[in-house]
Parts: structure tokens; C-alpha cells; sequence
């Protein structure tokens, strides 16, 4: 397996490939990304509690369950589930990495994950997908090194803010496509076998002022139009 950290990119990818991963990298290491909100902000762990509990539905947590959020970033979700299972964090940032609270994270890419086959319990990512140059073939590594389970939490084209956001913003473009019949047919492409499917809430972590959250919390249900696809895949 050809392993290598978020800071260099193969010699084997074609000028496309490796402008869009260059692209992609400067976006996650940009100076603005110090003032982003960090995984205690009252907002954001309640956009990531809200989620966790979706999932927690399908999938059975323990302490000694193993797993891996792949594009961890500052910690939004590897944060509390570290308080929930035993977690790993890997990211192509070191500027996010560096802001992330959890103890076991690695610089590494999503695309060539240096783990063994079958060696987490679930294989977690959140606003990732949309990020990478080869969807494909980062859903493949999650599968690869995943015993059971492959969760992707990805913004949901349906609704109109969230569509107004993606078209506006160049490094968020991909995600246009990102309805949930357009990710799962991506997990079944790459033989996971989708057991749950749905779109949630209407928080936004990163913009969703403090004191509307109260009001905010009453449309956080599974909804068409919710602002985040949830979708849990099955080896």
C-alpha cells in the first residue's frame, strides 16, 4: 500500500489530480481557519451531539468500539465521540490537526490510509467527500479498513441555503451533486450496503449565531430539506 502525508502529493497523479488536491490544501490551511469555531462551542456540539444521536440508532457504541474519523479537522465530531469510543482522527491539514483536541490523530490523507484492513469498528467522515479529487477511492480505503460500518455526513444539495453556499464558494462546488440518492449510490458503487439514509437539521456549526440556537434546536429532525445528509453503510 503506497502510504504518504497530506503535505506531498504522488508522482503518479496527472496535473488535474494534483491541482485540485494543491487547491483543496490551501483552502484547509488558510489563516482564517484560526478564528474557526472549536469543537466545545455551544453550537457546534450541538450540531454534533444532534448527529451522533442519529446515528447511534443504527450503530451500537461502546468503550472499547474503534473509530476513525477520516478528515477529522479541529475536532467537530472526533471530539465527542472520543468521550463515547475509542478514536482516531487523521486529516491532510496541520493547521486543523493542530487544533484538534484528541490525543490519537495522524497527518495523513484520506486517499491512502496507513491502517491495516479491517482495523476500526466504523469509519466515520463529515464534510469530506466533496473535498476530495478521488470520491471513489477514499470510500474504498474507508470500506478497506472498516470491520463493519462506514458512515459519510455530507451537505445536502436540497436545501436552498445550503445550495446557494456550494455554488458560491469554488472549494465547496462538488457538493452541488450531494443529494442522498447521489451518495448512496456512491456507497453502493464501492459495496456498502446502505442501511440508512436520511437528511437532518437545520444548524450550521461554523454560522449559526449562539442565540438563535434554542430556536434553531425545534427544526433539528430528520427533514428533505435538512441542511446535512447522514448516510451509514454496511460492509
Amino acid at each position: 500500500m503506497i502510504c504518504f502525508d497530506g503535505n506531498k502529493v504522488p508522482p503518479q497523479w496527472g496535473i488535474k489530480r494534483k491541482l485540485g488536491h494543491l487547491f483543496q490544501k490551501s483552502y484547509w490551511e488558510r489563516k482564517a481557519l484560526e478564528q474557526r469555531r472549536p469543537p466545545d462551542h455551544l453550537v457546534v456540539r450541538h450540531y454534533a451531539s444532534s448527529k451522533i444521536a442519529q446515528i447511534q440508532k443504527s450503530i451500537p457504541f461502546g468503550k472499547t468500539t474503534r473509530l476513525l474519523d477520516v478528515g477529522c479537522g479541529n475536532g467537530f465530531f472526533s471530539a465527542p465521540f472520543s468521550g463515547i469510543c475509542e478514536t482516531v482522527g487523521v486529516d491532510y491539514s496541520a493547521k486543523m490537526l493542530a487544533q484538534n483536541p484528541i490525543e490519537n490523530k495522524v497527518l495523513m490523507d484520506a486517499q491512502h490510509l496507513c491502517f491495516q484492513d479491517l482495523s476500526f469498528d466504523v469509519v466515520f467522515c463529515h464534510a469530506l467527500l466533496h473535498h476530495v479529487e478521488d470520491m471513489d477511492g477514499v470510500l474504498t480505503e474507508m470500506r478497506r479498513v472498516s470491520r463493519r460500518y462506514v458512515v459519510v455526513l455530507e451537505p445536502n444539495r436540497a436545501n436552498p441555503l445550503m445550495f446557494l453556499f456550494s455554488a458560491m464558494v469554488p472549494e465547496e462546488r462538488k457538493a452541488l451533486d450531494f443529494s442522498l440518492g447521489y451518495l448512496k449510490g456512491k456507497m453502493e458503487k464501492n459495496r456498502l450496503k446502505v442501511i440508512a439514509a436520511f437528511s437532518h437539521g437545520m444548524t450550521v456549526p461554523n454560522k449559526t449565531p449562539g442565540f438563535l440556537l434554542p430556536l434553531i434546536k425545534l427544526l433539528d429532525f430528520n427533514q428533505p430539506l435538512g441542511m446535512t445528509n447522514i448516510l451509514i453503510g454496511q460492509r
